[in-house]
């Protein structure tokens, strides 16, 4: 029997006018991502809300589940078989399909969802369909919540499609369907999170590390390069910016008119500078930071004040009232945790006093950087960074 890939999308829906430009956004990247996996051309069609992609015989199921479940935008999908849309036949075609599908399977339900041309109604056409595999001997119980098979059968344009699963997708927005943003990332845990989270919503994430190296070892910027490489899945080319920043800290940290206590808030307002000289130059429209309120002594809502007083563009913290327990459950779901835990040298942690200022104020701050040759910091920085692309 003919197979497809049944897709679905779900906020987007609600875009009215706008839908056509977000659908556009969400076919290209099933199809970019599809295409170069498989090096195949994929066609991909829009049906009644919804998309429907052919596939070849003897399809790796499990590089397409792998590739489909990272793209922004869907709400869930299906591997279907092409069956009729008359009940009687339709059921038939999904009891003999069944077989591989039921092992260990107690209890099962059939949802179906049909067109409305159809004369009888969604939960009369379940009943028939269950009716149907009962008859030719389904050894199982049926339960209408919480069942262990799900058979769900669509109905559409004289075709019924049916599966033994339904596989969950991301949401959110289609990827690149909003403005540019530039993230400032990490080996942590926390930057990697937020930057998906500003991915799931369509932003096209630009990736900014500030590197201490040579004063700390070259396992962070692996790991960092790791992490990017995961999240490069969730949107189209990718761009990692590293930026040498060990000598800036090390400038910071050695200047003995500034209070030591401000060194954290420093280094992080020159790292929201250099991070807008970046915004600027790939025209993006903010900074996204992993910042969680009150986690650390940075983020305390003196200090997360006294940092982006220095920014003159937005700066998006998706993160800001997450506890350390969530975003550690969504860096597992995303395949960056085990990364993030490993352990190395961090720039953050480098030159920082054993005791931060908790309630910093801006008057201070701006006093102590009349030491510093700040423009040309940023733009040395600037100038002496690293581009990889994925």
């Amino acid at each position: 029997m003919k197979r497809y890939l049944l897709i679905h999308y779900g906020e987007m829906a609600l875009k009215g006018s706008n839908l056509d430009y977000f659908l556009k956004k969400l076919r290209l990247m099933i199809r970019d991502k599809l295409q170069k996996e498989f090096k195949i051309p994929f066609k991909i069609k829009h049906v009644l809300g919804r998309f429907l992609v052919p596939l070849e015989d003897g399809f790796d199921y499990g590089k397409v589940i792998q590739i489909v479940s990272r793209v922004c935008g869907i709400s869930n999908f299906q591997f279907v078989y092409e069956g009729s849309s008359d009940l009687d036949k339709l059921g038939n075609e999904i009891w003999n399909n069944m077989e591989k599908h039921t092992d260990e399977c107690k209890t099962f339900v059939v949802r179906v969802k049909r067109a409305q041309l159809m004369e009888c109604s969604s939960c009369e056409a379940e009943t028939r369909i269950g009716a149907i595999l009962l008859e030719k001997g389904l050894n199982k119980k049926a339960k209408m919540k919480g069942a262990d098979l799900e058979i769900n059968v669509e109905i559409f344009n004289g075709k019924g499609y049916f599966s033994y699963k339904k596989f969950s997708g991301v949401c959110g927005m289609p990827s690149n369907s909003g403005s540019k943003l530039v993230c400032m990332i990490s080996g942590g845990i926390d930057s990697p999170v937020a930057a998906y989270k500003m991915m799931r919503r369509g932003a096209r994430v630009i990736f900014v590390h500030f590197s201490g190296y040579p004063y700390t070892d070259q396992a962070e910027l692996e790991h960092v390069k790791e992490i990017v490489g995961i999240l490069s899945g969730y949107q189209f080319d990718t761009k990692l910016y590293i930026v040498p920043f060990g000598k800036i800290q090390k400038t910071i940290a050695t200047t003995l008119e500034i209070p030591a206590k401000l060194r954290v808030l420093l280094y992080r307002r020159m790292m929201l500078r250099i991070a807008e000289r970046i915004s600027l130059k790939n025209e993006a429209k903010g900074v996204v930071t992993g910042d969680s309120y009150g986690q650390v002594a940075s983020q305390t809502g003196e200090n997360i004040f006294a940092i982006h007083e220095v920014s003159k563009i937005p700066i998006y913290q998706p993160l800001i009232a997450y506890d350390k327990e969530e975003i550690i459950r969504v860096a597992e779901e995303i395949g960056t945790y085990e990364i993030s835990k490993l352990p190395c040298k961090d720039t953050c942690s480098m030159f920082s006093p054993k005791k931060p200022e908790i309630r910093a104020r801006v008057g201070a701050i701006l006093d102590a950087e009349k030491f510093l040759e700040i423009d040309d910091m940023v733009e040395n920085a600037f100038e002496e960074k690293e581009i990889v692309s994925y």
